[in-house]
């Protein structure tokens, strides 16, 4: 039986993936006229108007981004169907083969360890990943080539102690190094916050709700997250996550 937060918790998430629904009709519509004037009236415009529309598109963009960062950070606050096994290895591959282009593009590897089969929702745990490999991808170094790696080992009995984890279940420790821009330490905690940019948006593109929504996700699974940076050598995000939830 629901408790009262996780009935409000659900009736939240509820109303805002309908907002989001609803926002996502009048965006289209502006975009869709935007094109218009321009495509029908360009030959009228000098440079400062193009200018000014490229901008409207860019504000269009970034609105239908930070609606759907909404939307799942609510999906992800739910606990929904988290009993069913899951193989991260066949999670990491789907992701992987849907960012081959941009990896290919990037002169990317991406090497894995054998990763575990555990119990807990799917589709966030593939957007768990999603997540975390684009993010690596994304401040990555324009020089030289890209390398993520995903290690995976189980947890010692004496670091369960130091988790503050039980000791009758199994948990997993899951790396996800990459040798990026990385980050300043002292910033490890404040980019789990929704809405926070440690870079301008010009030149990495985002809504800030990625590392939010891979929090909440391994909260949900009774796990947890944190992040170890070091300014342009690279980053590591481990996640500890129990076998069964």
């Amino acid at each position: 039986m629901q408790t009262s937060d996780e009935i409000k918790k659900e009736k939240f998430s509820e109303f805002i993936e309908a907002a989001a629904h609803d926002l996502h009709s009048p965006l289209r519509k502006l975009s869709v006229l935007v094109d218009r004037v321009f495509t029908r009236h360009v030959d009228r415009f000098d440079d400062d108007a193009k200018e000014y529309i490229r901008r409207i598109e860019n504000c269009v963009s970034e609105m239908q981004s930070l609606i759907d960062g909404l939307a799942e950070l609510a999906r992800a606050d739910t606990k929904e169907l988290i009993n069913s096994p899951v193989d991260l290895s066949m999670i990491v591959k789907r992701e992987t083969e849907a960012m081959q282009e941009e990896l290919e593009k990037r002169n990317a590897e991406i090497y894995t360890d054998p990763l575990p089969v555990i119990k807990g929702n799917e589709i966030q745990y593939r957007q768990l990943f999603k997540n975390l490999l684009e993010n690596a991808l994304k401040f990555s170094k324009n020089d030289g080539s890209v390398r993520i790696e995903i290690k995976a080992t189980h947890l010692t009995t004496t670091e369960k102690d130091n988790y503050h984890f039980s000791q009758e279940k199994m948990f997993y420790r899951i790396e996800i190094c990459d040798n990026g821009i990385g980050f300043d330490q002292a910033y490890a905690e404040k980019i789990f916050e929704p809405f926070v940019r440690l870079h301008p948006r010009s030149k990495y593109h985002g809504n800030g709700l990625g590392l939010s929504i891979c929090k909440k996700i391994v909260t949900n699974h009774n796990g947890t997250i944190y992040a170890q940076g070091i300014e342009q050598t690279g980053s590591r995000f481990t996640l500890i996550l129990p076998e069964t939830p």
